[in-house]
C-alpha cells in the first residue's frame, strides 16, 4: 500500500491571499480597513501567524475570492502541516531557538497573534517561513557573508532581533505596488526625495517618499527595530524587478533618518543586486559602505556646495541660512558639520527635527 504523500514544505494561506490581493489591487491598509482590522491583523494573515477562523474564511470568500471551504481546507493543510514539521523538531533545538527570538516584543508589536507555550514554536516557523531552527539560521546566520554591515566592532545586533525586523519588513514589501526597478528612474526620483528632507513631520514626507520609489521599482518599508536589533536600515532585492529598502527610524532625527535613506539608496544605485546591506552603527568598515556614504553625503550636501559648508561657523544664523540656500532642513547641515568636526556632538542639536513613534504609526497608516 502505498503511503500518503506528506510533503516536508508548507505554505500558508496568506500565500494564496497576497496573490488574490495583488490581483484584485488590494493594499493591507484597504483590506484591513473593510475587516474593521488594523493592518498588522492582515500581515498576520500572511505570515499565516493568524488562523483563518470561520467568519474570516466568509469574509476573504465575498471580498478577495475562492470561497469559505476553500479557505478552511487550506487553513486546515496549513495546520497539519506546520504541527508535523514542529513535531519533528527535537525539544532541546526548539527551546535553545526560541530563547534567541524577542516573541514578548513580537507580540507587542503585532508581529504574533497570543500563544501557548506549546504554540510558540509553530508562530515562530510561520512567522519565518521555515521548516526548522536550521533552515532559519542557514537564512540568516550561514549567509551572514551575502550581509555588509555599517558598524563598529562593538555592534550587539543579536541575529534573532535582526531576523524578526528583516521579516517583517519582508511580509510589509509583499504587498506593496511597485512598478519595476529602473535605476534612471531612481536616480532621478531622488532630486525630488532630498526636496522632502524640508519637511517636519513624517506625515507629510513619509508617503510621498514612499510613492516616488514604488514608482522606480523600489518598496519602502518603515519598520522600528526590536531591543537588541541596532539596525538603522537595510537594503536587498526581493525579486529581479523589486528591490526593498527597509528604515528603523533608530535615532528618531531627521538628519539621521535621511543619511540613512540616502545611503541605503546608494547601495541601489552604486551596487544593484549583489548583496544584501544591513547598516547599523556610523563606523566605515569596507569599500561598499564608503562609497554608500560618500553618496548620501553628497546628495545631502552637494559637492559645489562643500566649501561653503567647511567655512561655517557654530552660528545659528549661517547654519540656517545655509541649509535654505541649498533646500535641506538645518538639522541635515548640523548632521554634516558634527560629522565632520566642525561641531561638537552637542553642539545645535536642536535644530534637529526630532521624531516619536506616535508621529510616525499615524503616518503609516496613511501608507499601507
Amino acid at each position: 500500500m502505498s503511503q500518503e504523500f506528506r510533503p516536508d514544505w508548507f505554505s500558508p494561506p496568506g500565500a494564496t491571499l497576497a496573490m488574490l490581493m495583488t490581483h484584485r489591487g488590494l493594499t493591507v491598509g484597504e483590506l484591513g480597513s473593510r475587516m474593521q482590522k488594523d493592518a498588522s491583523f492582515v500581515l498576520r494573515l500572511l505570515s499565516g501567524t493568524e488562523r483563518i477562523e470561520p467568519s474570516i474564511a466568509d469574509f476573504l470568500a465575498q471580498n478577495v475570492g475562492a470561497t469559505s471551504s476553500f479557505w478552511l481546507k487550506r487553513q486546515e493543510m496549513f495546520d497539519a502541516a506546520l504541527g508535523r514539521v514542529a513535531k519533528a523538531i527535537p525539544a532541546n533545538d526548539a527551546k535553545d531557538w526560541l530563547r534567541t527570538l524577542p516573541l514578548r516584543e513580537m507580540h507587542h508589536s503585532g508581529w504574533l497573534g497570543l500563544s501557548s507555550q506549546e504554540s510558540r514554536l509553530r508562530a515562530a516557523l510561520s512567522y519565518f517561513g521555515v521548516t526548522s531552527p536550521d533552515e532559519w539560521r542557514e537564512r540568516y546566520a550561514e549567509h551572514a557573508t551575502k550581509y555588509s554591515y555599517r558598524t563598529s566592532r562593538t555592534f550587539k545586533s543579536k541575529l534573532g532581533a535582526l531576523s524578526a525586523w528583516l521579516r517583517q519588513a519582508e511580509l510589509q514589501a509583499i504587498n506593496i505596488k511597485c512598478a519595476k526597478w529602473n535605476r534612471d528612474k531612481f536616480v532621478r526620483g531622488l532630486d525630488e526625495i532630498r526636496k522632502l528632507t524640508r519637511l517636519k513631520s513624517p506625515l507629510m514626507f513619509m508617503k510621498p517618499l514612499r510613492d516616488i520609489c514604488a514608482a522606480a521599482g523600489v518598496a519602502v518599508v518603515f519598520v522600528k527595530a526590536p531591543s537588541g536589533c541596532r539596525a538603522s536600515g537595510a537594503t536587498r532585492f526581493v525579486s529581479k524587478d523589486k528591490a526593498l529598502i527597509i528604515l528603523s527610524f533608530r535615532y528618531l532625527s531627521d538628519d539621521h533618518f535621511w543619511f540613512s535613506f540616502f545611503h541605503e539608496a546608494g547601495h541601489l544605485v552604486l551596487h544593484g543586486s549583489d548583496s544584501i546591506f544591513v547598516d547599523g552603527e556610523a563606523a566605515e568598515t569596507t569599500e561598499k559602505e564608503k562609497e554608500a556614504n560618500s553618496f548620501a553625503a553628497r546628495i545631502l550636501i552637494p559637492l559645489s556646495e562643500f566649501d561653503r559648508l567647511l567655512a561655517l561657523r557654530a552660528n545659528f544664523k549661517q547654519i540656517v541660512r545655509f541649509a535654505v540656500s541649498i533646500g535641506v532642513s538645518p538639522g541635515i547641515v548640523v548632521g554634516q558639520m558634527q560629522h565632520h568636526g566642525l561641531l561638537g556632538q552637542h553642539q545645535f542639536n536642536r535644530l534637529k527635527r526630532r521624531y516619536s513613534w506616535e508621529q510616525i504609526e499615524r503616518a503609516l497608516q496613511l501608507t499601507l
